[in-house]
């Protein structure tokens, strides 16, 4: 009995050890940000519309795997960078309306003088999903990090969607030297 349950768990573990092993970082030197996905995302474009702003241009890059969507938004101020403060909190303010929010962090990319200062949600969405989202703003550009644990997941306290966000980082100089295009 004990071996059968041994099989069972040494392929669970492979598979979830197999999963994580397939992110990759994806490095967008036009948009400043590189982050990893777990497989190749598609990109779309659209706009973002808040109180205070209408109409920012958008690029999204998206990909679905073992029913987790991971997403990066990039919001283009353009000449409304005064609003990014109110925009990054407006986003967040947006998110916490949809549900029960379990965990509130303030994470940090880099050290010093090149820091980048974000904030992260874990929230209980109304629908049975459970987000976790990262907001930063750098060099005229706000970024979302969102990993959707789907309700066919079934595994909402899984660690994997923590990874995503977790991955971001901002060339500070404009340039990644150790990036592979």
């Amino acid at each position: 009995m004990r071996i059968p349950a041994l099989v069972i768990l040494t392929l669970v573990l492979g598979a979830a050890q197999a999963s994580a092993a397939a992110f990759r970082e994806y490095v967008y030197l036009d948009r400043g940000v590189a982050i990893q996905f777990p497989g190749a995302p598609q990109m779309s474009r659209g706009t973002h519309n808040s109180v205070m702003v209408k109409g920012l241009a958008t690029t999204t890059y998206a990909v679905r795997d073992d029913n987790v969507d991971y997403r990066l938004t990039i919001v283009e101020l353009g000449n409304r960078t005064d609003a990014a403060t109110s925009l990054l909190n407006e986003v967040a303010y947006d998110l916490m309306r949809e549900g029960e929010v379990l965990f509130t962090d303030f994470p940090r990319v880099y050290q010093g003088e090149q820091s980048v200062f974000g904030l992260t949600l874990v929230i209980d969405r109304m629908d049975g999903s459970r987000i976790r989202t990262s907001i930063y703003y750098s060099k005229g550009r706000l970024y979302r990090a969102d990993a959707i644990v789907l309700p066919a997941r079934g595994d909402k306290d899984m660690t994997t969607p923590s990874r995503f966000d977790q991955t971001i980082r901002f060339p500070p100089d404009g340039r990644f030297p150790d990036a592979k295009q």
